[in-house]
This record gives C-alpha cells, structure tokens and sequence, in this order.
C-alpha cells in the first residue's frame, strides 16, 4: 500500500469513527427528549442503530461513557450560548449590568430550549453515574462568562466590593480557592455574594424550565430579567 493510499484510508477510517460518535450522540439526545436519562442504555441506542454490541463499544465503552458524552456537549451548548451573549454584548458596548443580565437570559433561554439536556445536568442525580473531571470543565464555560462580566465591571469602574461578611468555614474556603482560580481578581467579598446568584440563577432556570414561573406573571422573561438584574445589583454591578 502507498503512502497516499494508507493516509486516504486513515482519513476515512477518521472521519468514520467520528461519524458513528455523532450517530450514538444524536440517538442518544432523541431517546434523551423521548424516555428521560435514568432509562438511557446502550442496548437502547445501539438497537436504534442497528449496530452491533462489538461496534458501539469500539466508540463508548460504557453506559456512563455516553452519558459523559452527552453531560459534555449539555454543558458545551449552555457555555456557548452565554459566551455569545458575552460576544454580542461587548459588540454592542452595553453596559456592566445589561452583560450580566444578557448572561442570565442566555443560560434560561438555552435551557428552556433544551429542557430534556438541562434536566441531564441540573436535575435529578443518576444513579450508579459519577461524572468524570471533564463533565466539570465543560460546566466551567457557563461560570466563565459571568465572571468574565464582573471582571469587566471592576476594570470599567462599576463593581462595588460592599462590606466583607463573616462567613462559615467551608464557604470562607471555597470563596478563597475561587478568588485564587477561576475569579481571579475578583474580591472576596464579591464572589461570595457570585455564589448566592449562581444558585438563585439556576434555581430560577429550573422554575422556568419545569413550568412553575407562569405564576410570576404573564411573561416570565420579563421576570427573569428582573430578578437576574435584581441578583447583578446584589453582586456589587452597577451601570
């Protein structure tokens, strides 16, 4: 064989295997949308397919592999679509508070597009499921972005540090080790408040994603708004 005509079969043999990936993926999210994640097999996916035990496991290995596939690209599709709020909102040269609020509105409007995939990441744990270090990074995207609005608030001169409180042990930990990594450079003070918004965030993504924010008003958008401004303002953004 020459060497052309091997580099052409590994290129096919490439492209193959990564299209046999996205298939798996693509019929895991349908049984996803229709069953739910506690009933996803890969006895399911692979019967769907018509691919032989043998076959999918040259690709997933494990239940918990292609759960892990699909826990990353949730993850991947919320963080992009908060990154492009970032994109959007710089291009626009809006202000601290309106980034912040565009952040909060990206991640309840990708979620309500995609319940089924929120579900997967912010709903009910699955059982005998303990997702690896990359399902973490892939999650980090969506944090990222709001972080990345607070720092341009302080470098724009509209974040307020307000008053440090005393805080438990373990938080005063945890707020530490994040003003040390990934909130770098951001006060303590501020980061401790960043927690509290980030459950209020996604507490209130879930409300709208299980249907239980009709009772806020006839346009629940308009509330989320209000309260992701409300939460910005509580951080320390203003402008």
């Amino acid at each position: 064989m020459t060497t052309e005509a091997a580099h052409h079969d590994r290129t096919a043999g490439a492209t193959d295997a990564a299209g046999a990936v996205e298939a798996i993926k693509a019929e895991g999210t349908r049984q996803l949308h229709r069953n739910g994640a506690l009933v996803l097999t890969p006895e399911s996916v692979r019967t769907a397919l018509d691919m032989t035990e043998t076959d999918f496991a040259r690709h997933f290995a494990s239940r918990d592999a292609l759960l892990t596939a699909l826990v990353v690209d949730a993850y991947g599709g919320m963080g992009e679509r908060a990154e492009q709020a970032v994109r959007e909102s710089a291009a626009g040269d809006a202000a601290p508070l309106a980034r912040w609020v565009a952040v909060c509105r990206a991640v309840r409007d990708w979620a309500t597009d995609h319940p089924q995939e929120y579900e997967l990441i912010y709903g009910t744990n699955i059982p005998g499921y303990d997702a690896p270090p990359e399902t973490m990074v892939a999650g980090a995207r969506t944090a990222m972005a709001l972080i990345g609005t607070l720092q341009h608030a302080a470098e724009q001169g509209a974040l307020e540090t307000g008053t440090e409180e005393e805080l438990p042990g373990p938080v005063a930990d945890a707020v530490r080790g994040l003003a040390e990594g990934m909130a770098q450079g951001l006060p303590e003070p501020v980061v401790a408040r960043l927690l509290v918004a980030w459950t209020q965030l996604f507490g209130m993504t879930g409300f709208s994603v299980f249907g239980h924010i009709a009772a806020f008003g006839e346009d629940p958008a308009a509330f989320v708004d209000h309260a992701a401004a409300a939460m910005g303002r509580y951080v320390g953004v203003r402008g």
